[in-house]
């Protein structure tokens, strides 16, 4: 058996371990700050946890143009390790404002969107950098990883959230957060990029030629492929009712379930452990060999799961769903990333990866506060009905682009 990519490759574990720790540390006080809302937002709970996610979701979808030419005339260390620095030194003003108890929802929101922006940096980069540290014949591992490790950090984030908010409060999560950014700063610093392509000077030079043409690379790419660009878009548009389960779940625990901040953790830890069940497990769908189709059938899979705890209300079914609708996710992220991975020429990654952020995320900010704003009118067990069956008619979308897929594999 081939001992694991992590454990041959110096360089990926770095990468990884740095992404495990500070995005789980960042989930941790996400959580955190939701549950702070949750209490004392009242019957409006919903519109301030909506105006958040909102918060969170506006860098990406606002500045892809400019994030994408960044990422690609930037060395990816420069840009992994600052973004950690200055996320710790945010994380630590908060921490700040907390123990002096001059904390408020608008420091929330402003921390939140200074966040957001590092994270939108961030993230193409990271795609970008995993086929920089592992040689082309491992590409497809270390994207397995490289989606894992979200999730693990998302599901570690959970469970450290439903240990320790009780006991250490909001504050000491945020010290917490603060050391795990930087732990990160330190992991990325000490990466090798052997791989890497373009030189930041020819990038630089490329990202002047698409301004100059009022285009950029990864705009002409989904030109010539706009099947990739209508997945893209099927991909923003089930995000419109997926991604509001951020919203969905805290107003479920303590409103539906009666529950506490630690019931919370757990049902997000099982989203989360089945999205990196899912990541590594893409051979349970190898008897269908186009990816789009597969893409269909983990939507609708998802979807299903999504809408069961709209008709029965039980912590438990509620664990079991959640992890089923983690499990196709994961599976079609790995698939599709894979993909794309494979389709894209490696000197515009940085900008097609920041554009892909953009087109799968175009909904969040209007999802997010319609679902906040839905989420103060209706029961939370309504709103996880109405998510899952927008989501399974969606993957009727995704059926009808797979007739056409032959145009976008090489």
């Amino acid at each position: 058996m081939k001992t694991p990519l992590i454990l041959r490759n110096r360089d990926m574990f770095l990468l990884w371990i740095g992404q495990l720790t500070s995005q789980a540390g960042i989930r941790m006080y996400q959580i955190a700050v939701v549950w702070w809302i949750v209490s004392m937002g009242g019957s409006v709970a919903g519109r301030y946890i909506g105006g958040f996610m909102v918060i969170g979701a506006l860098p990406s979808v606002l500045f892809v143009s400019r994030i994408g030419r960044f990422v690609d005339a930037t060395r990816t260390k420069w840009i992994l390790v600052g973004c950690d620095a200055a996320a710790s030194g945010t994380l630590g003003l908060v921490a700040a404002l907390l123990w002096l108890d001059r904390f408020a929802l608008s420091w929330a929101y402003l921390a939140g969107l200074l966040v957001a922006l590092l994270q939108a940096c961030f993230d193409p980069c990271l795609n970008k950098a995993v086929a920089e540290i592992v040689p082309p014949e491992d590409v497809e591992r270390a994207v397995a990883f490289q989606m894992s490790t979200q999730s693990l950090a998302s599901f570690g984030g959970a469970v450290a959230a439903a240990v320790l908010i009780e006991r250490l409060g909001l504050t000491g999560v945020a010290v917490l957060n603060t050391g795990t950014y930087l732990f990160s700063a330190l992991c990325n610093a000490s990466i090798t990029f052997r791989y890497s392509v373009p030189t930041p000077a020819s990038a630089s030079s490329a990202a002047q030629q698409d301004s100059a043409t009022g285009q950029t690379a990864g705009w002409r790419l989904l030109d010539k492929l706009p099947l990739l660009r209508w997945v893209l878009i099927g991909f923003g548009c089930v995000n419109f009712f997926l991604t509001p389960i951020l919203i969905i779940l805290p107003l479920y625990t303590k409103q539906t379930l009666a529950a506490s901040p630690t019931v919370l953790g757990m049902l997000e830890a099982s989203l989360w452990i089945g999205l990196v069940v899912g990541s590594f497990s893409t051979g349970i769908v190898a008897f269908v060999k186009s990816t789009i189709r597969v893409g269909a059938l983990c939507v609708f899979a998802g979807g299903l799961s999504l809408s069961v705890p709209g008709l029965i209300v039980d912590r438990t079914v509620y664990l079991a769903m959640l992890f089923c609708a983690g499990l196709s996710l994961g599976i079609n992220n790995v698939k599709f990333v894979s993909l794309f991975q494979t389709v894209v020429p490696s000197e515009i990654k940085g900008r097609f990866f920041a554009l892909m952020q953009a087109l799968i995320s175009f909904t969040f900010p209007i999802s997010y506060f319609a679902f906040g704003c839905l989420a103060d009118v209706v029961s939370p067990p309504r709103v996880c009905l109405i998510q899952g069956i927008g989501i399974m008619i969606l993957s009727g979308f995704f059926l009808h682009l797979a007739r056409f897929e032959d145009e976008l594999i090489p």
